[in-house]
């Protein structure tokens, strides 16, 4: 009883090695949404699948030229500050999901701030050049109460 728990422990304290797969996922997640904040369609382009789909936190479903229209440089705004946290990625063959949270923090015109999370769950394919986004599905988290 005693080794298993310290076999326990021990795997808890060990810090896990994400896989390179798992790594490129993430650092994929991470140029689409600073391609997103910077409203880079070319770079947003080259994160994004032909058959890319999206799900907003409304629940509209966005295809791929939905999303590049809506990031066009000439209607950049700005944007609020995101941080992402409680990342989570699974890599399956071909198929990777990286789950997260992401709490967004936005300026009122009064002056006061504002903090709202997200789920986003993120599917990626591997393709020939890398792995690319094919899906993303926000829903948003009720402000605590």
């Amino acid at each position: 009883m005693a080794i298993g728990w310290a076999m326990a422990m021990l795997a808890a304290a060990t810090p896990v090695t994400p896989s390179p797969d798992a790594a490129a996922i993430e650092r994929l997640v991470e140029r689409f949404n600073t391609a997103r904040t910077d409203f880079d369609a070319a770079a947003l382009a080259d994160t994004l699948a032909p058959e890319y789909q999206e799900i907003s936190p409304v629940g509209d479903v966005d295809d791929r030229a939905k999303v590049l229209g809506f990031y066009r440089p000439e209607d950049r705004r700005p944007a609020p500050s995101m941080q992402g946290s409680e990342r989570q990625i699974v890599v399956r063959g071909a198929t990777g999901i990286e789950t997260e949270r992401r709490t967004i923090t936005m300026t009122r015109p009064d002056g006061t701030t504002v903090t709202r999370s997200i789920r986003v769950r993120y599917v990626a394919m591997r393709a020939p050049n890398g792995w690319t986004l094919v899906s993303a599905q926000y829903t948003p988290i009720p402000p605590a109460k």
